[in-house]
Parts: C-alpha cells; structure tokens; sequence
C-alpha cells in the first residue's frame, strides 16, 4: 500500500467520528421544525384537530415547503398528526374508545417493561427515574401542568429504555405521544382536573417497587397504577 493511501485511509475514521459528533450537536432543519411543532402541540397551542398548512408555516419560518413536510412526516411517524385526503396534516384527535384501545395495549407493553427491567435495570438507573419523580412532585404542588406532564413522560421514557428491550421504547413512544399531548390539551382545557399529587405518588411507588426487585409485586403496583391513570382520564368523559 503507497504511504499516502495508508495516510488517509488511517485519518478516514477519526474524520468520521468528528463528523458524527457534528451530527448530534446540529440537528437539521427538519428536527428542529419536527421540534418546534411538536412543543406547540404539546403546549396545546395547537389543538387536536388543527389543521396544519404546510405552506404558512414554510412561509412563516422562511423554509421550504419540502423541508416542513419532511418535519411532518416526522410528526406522523411519532402520532402526533395524521394525514387526511383533502385536509392534509392535522393534530391527532382521539375519542374516548380510542383512548380506552391505546391504554389497553399500553397496559400490556408497559407491565412487560417493569418486568424486564427488575432483570435489567442497575439501582443506578432505576434512582434516575427516582429523580424524576421528584420534579413531578414538585410540578404537581406548584400547579404547573406542563412541566408535570414533560417530566411524567420522561419518567417512562426512561422507563422503557430501562427494559432493555429496544423494541419496547419505539413502541411506546409512538403509541404513548400523541395520548399524552392530547391529554394534557385536554386537562388544560378542564382546568386540571386530574389530581397530579397523586399521579407523582403512584410514579415514586412504581419506581420503589423496581428497586425491590420482586417481578411479580412489580407487575401488580404497575398494573395497579395504569388503572388509576385509565379510571382518571377516561372519567374525564362522563362528567
């Protein structure tokens, strides 16, 4: 091999590296659209059923139209818009029924999830999710809405990962996003109504109940607390 080939070739993966690294701190155009739309619709400052015009928002951030549909197909494929004939994009809307169908497979993967992740998960990872539910008490008694949301999603985002399932977070996410966007619209609209201290109790049981390492009374505090949450939630609709 001539020197200046084994020169290059040798330079050629430390170059890769520095431009992978340059990747993560620089998300593109896209993510940062995809981001900037999503954060309004979980803000509830776009509602569900919202139509989304791909034009005005090109025009209104100074893009192209072909970048803001590649940041909606983004937005489809994590639920939180759908694409409809002769509308095009808008924000996911859910009745009561397909909320009670979300929340039952949630139920399955979720509980699935906490057993794997007593097998999997060091106390270590699991004091993370400990963490977090410290700032979701302190949202619920400071009455702040949003951030309670934000950070009970993070809570089972780190959840999932926990399982070591990579499958399982993929899942969840897709299915669990637009559910939650559309609940925390919906608990802004009605003033609160869900008991939020209660909700950050049930996430501080679940996690001390990882860290006791007993698969099958994990299932059981886990199985107990989504039934909370479906009861809460689904209770919305019949008052």
């Amino acid at each position: 091999m001539k020197p200046r080939i084994a020169a290059a070739e040798s330079r050629y993966p430390a170059k890769l590296a520095e431009l992978s690294r340059s990747f993560v701190r620089k998300p593109s155009m896209v993510d940062r659209i995809a981001e900037a739309l999503r954060g309004l619709i979980i803000a509830g400052d776009l509602k569900p059923a919202d139509r989304i015009v791909e034009s005005r928002v090109a025009r209104e951030l100074g893009v192209g139209q072909p970048t803001v549909r590649e940041a909606l197909v983004e937005l489809e494929h994590q639920g939180l818009v759908v694409r409809k004939a002769n509308q095009g994009c808008i924000v996911t809307s859910l009745t009561r029924d397909e909320i009670s169908q979300i929340l039952r497979i949630r139920g399955e993967l979720e509980v699935l999830a906490v057993e794997l992740a007593v097998e999997h998960a060091s106390d270590a990872d699991i004091y993370k999710l400990v963490a977090v539910t410290g700032l979701m008490k302190a949202a619920a008694q400071a009455k702040d809405v949003q951030e309670f949301f934000k950070h009970d999603f993070r809570f089972h985002e780190t959840l999932w990962k926990l399982s070591g399932n990579s499958f399982l977070p993929k899942l969840l996410s897709q299915l669990m996003l637009p559910l939650l966007a559309f609940l925390f619209i919906r608990n802004m609209r009605n003033n609160s109504q869900i008991d939020l201290a209660a909700s950050a109790q049930a996430h501080v049981d679940i996690a001390d109940a990882l860290l006791g390492r007993n698969k099958e009374f994990a299932r059981q505090i886990m199985q107990q607390k989504l039934q909370m949450f479906s009861d809460q939630h689904l209770g919305l609709y019949n008052k």
